[in-house]
Formats: structure tokens, C-alpha cells, sequence
């Protein structure tokens, strides 16, 4: 029988570890290793394009279970690995790295370093079939002992992606999706405004300020964060726009219902894009995944790695993905 975890009590150790500072970082104080990877991948016009992503972790990476983490719009692999800024650490990447996973972090079509093609053909599909490719690359070109256990972790429209991706093709053995509903809302935009973005041309850029507006909670987080986000911020194909667009539209289209893996959702409280209001409905879309977990986070708007209790966030996610997969 399906169960929703976060009401079982042998989880309450989970819940209790999560109410302390946040997790110690692993043993040793080894630097974590940032490793430049690139994917060959085809498209569907037959095409070869490639795909970077940024390999983190510590010491070796045999028996290590890698995290693919996937980016939402308007980021590319940065978003993961956001700088030291006001004396505190943003980076989920090397974190995580710490606690023994390999990470690695990409830049999906049409962002940083990936390649860039027809951003009108760069849509949802393209994007789940990239990230496709990319996990079977992985295992195929993997040493012995090394990247048998793939996760996907993703944020916002990456997380959408990486539903599609695991409905799919199944390549993943545990999903985890932040800052993303499945279940029909509303977002306080304006949905003329939201449309009119797709006027700019097959690239498409939002403004600082209704990105600052939408993505943080002022109260919980560094306004020099905003800043930054804002400064170094992707632009976003209009195919995969659109295509979000629709989603968000018509969430009966998007197949939560095929993946068969446990799952896990991260909703913040003051997100005004996937509020954790709807925590409780959020469970339901994923009838064949052997376990759900919905987990809100306090004082989080929607950018979780920019707020400042991002680690207490961090720290579930590795304290659940060490009882389904490790």
C-alpha cells in the first residue's frame, strides 16, 4: 500500500535530526573536486549537440551515488553552486559533495555552456530527452563500482524535466523535486504579462526586479543574493517557456502518475510560484511511487538554495535519499 512518509513513524528520527543545526559536513576537510563533463547528445532533428555539466565531489568516486541536478528557467548549473556571499555558503553542489554523493550539476540546452540551437525547438521534450541521454552516458562511460545509483534533483522547471525524464524512461532510482506542483494553482502574475514574454524571440530574459519580486521571501534572505542572481541570470528558450506555460495550465498533461520510484517534494511556505498550501494534494499525484514524502520548508520563498535556511532543506534531502537508496 502506497504510503505518504512523512506520516510514519519510523521517520520521526528524520523529523527530530532536522529540528538540529544542520548537518556536519563529512569527515576530513578534503577540498571537493569540480570537474568540467561534456554529453553528447542527439535531438530530434537528428542533430549533435552537447551538454555540459560540473562533476563535484570528494575523494574518490567509486560507490558514490550521483545526484543529476537540473536547473529551472532562467538559471543554468550556477543556480547549485552559488558563491559564498555575507559569509554564508549557497552551494548545494559542494554540500552535498561533502556528504559523499557525486554531483553533477548541468547546464541544460540553450544554457551556460551548453549548446545553443533554435530556441523555439528547445522545449520540454528536447530538455527530458537531453537529460535521458545524459543519464545513460553516465552509466555506459562509468568505471566499475561508480555511478551505479543515479538520483534526479530538481528546482522548478527542472523539476517538471525531470518528471517527464523518470516517466519515461526510468533511469533514476530516486527522484527529489523542489519548488514544483503538479497540482493546479495559482501564481499572483498576471497571465497576459506572462505571455507577453514570448514576444522577445526564440531567447527569452525576465526582468531583475519581477524575478526578485517572485523568487525570495525579503524578510528570509540576503537582498545581495537577489543582486547576484539577478546579475549572472540565463535567459530560457521559448519553446521550453511555453511549454511550462501549458503545464502549469493543464498539470493533468504532466505523467507524475508513471514514475515508480520513491519521491520526494520540497514545497517552501512563502513560494509564491508552488506554495506548500497545496502540500497535502501534492501527494496524491504520485500514485505508483512506492514512497512520497512532502516536505515543507519555513520561511522559504521560491529560489530554496538563496534563503537562508537553506541547509535545514539540504539536510532532509540527504537524510531521506540515505533510507531509499543508500
Amino acid at each position: 500500500m502506497k504510503k505518504m512518509i512523512r506520516s510514519m513513524g519510523a521517520w520521526m528520527a528524520l523529523l527530530l535530526s532536522l529540528a538540529l543545526p544542520a548537518t556536519a559536513l563529512a569527515e576530513g576537510s578534503q577540498d571537493v573536486k569540480v570537474e568540467r563533463r561534456e554529453f553528447p547528445v542527439r535531438l530530434a532533428n537528428g542533430q549533435r549537440y552537447t551538454v555540459v555539466g560540473y562533476l563535484y565531489y570528494q575523494g574518490s568516486l567509486k560507490n558514490r551515488p550521483v545526484q543529476i541536478l537540473t536547473h529551472g528557467i532562467t538559471y543554468n548549473h550556477g543556480y547549485w553552486d552559488l558563491p559564498e556571499i555575507g559569509g554564508q555558503d549557497y552551494s548545494y553542489a559542494r554540500y552535498m559533495a561533502r556528504q559523499h554523493y557525486a554531483v553533477l550539476a548541468l547546464d541544460l540546452p540553450g544554457t551556460g555552456e551548453s549548446d545553443r540551437l533554435d530556441g523555439d525547438a528547445l522545449n520540454l521534450a528536447e530538455s527530458a530527452s537531453a537529460l535521458h541521454q545524459v543519464a545513460v552516458h553516465l552509466r555506459a562511460t562509468a568505471e566499475k563500482n561508480t555511478f551505479k545509483t543515479l538520483i534526479y534533483v530538481g528546482h522548478s522547471n527542472g523539476a517538471l524535466i525531470n518528471t517527464f525524464a523518470q516517466a519515461q524512461h526510468g533511469d533514476a532510482q530516486a527522484v527529489v523535486n523542489t519548488g514544483w506542483l503538479n497540482t493546479q494553482h495559482a501564481v499572483p502574475v498576471d497571465g497576459s504579462l506572462l505571455l507577453s514574454f514570448l514576444q522577445q524571440g526564440p531567447y527569452i530574459r525576465f526582468p531583475g526586479e519581477m524575478r526578485s519580486a517572485l523568487f525570495y521571501d525579503v524578510a528570509h534572505s540576503d537582498p545581495a543574493v537577489a543582486a547576484y542572481d539577478n546579475e549572472v541570470a540565463d535567459s530560457v528558450t521559448r519553446g521550453q517557456y511555453l511549454d511550462l506555460l501549458t503545464m502549469m495550465t493543464y498539470p493533468q498533461l504532466i505523467p507524475s502518475g508513471e514514475i515508480r520510484v520513491p519521491v520526494m517534494v520540497q514545497l517552501g511556505d512563502r513560494d509564491l510560484l508552488a506554495s506548500a498550501s497545496y502540500a497535502e494534494a501534492e501527494s496524491q499525484v504520485y500514485p505508483r511511487a512506492p514512497t512520497v514524502w512532502v516536505d515543507t520548508l519555513e520561511n522559504t520563498g521560491h529560489v530554496f538554495n538563496g534563503h537562508y535556511g537553506k541547509e535545514r532543506g539540504w539536510a532532509a534531502i540527504d537524510q531521506w535519499l540515505r533510507r531509499v537508496v543508500r
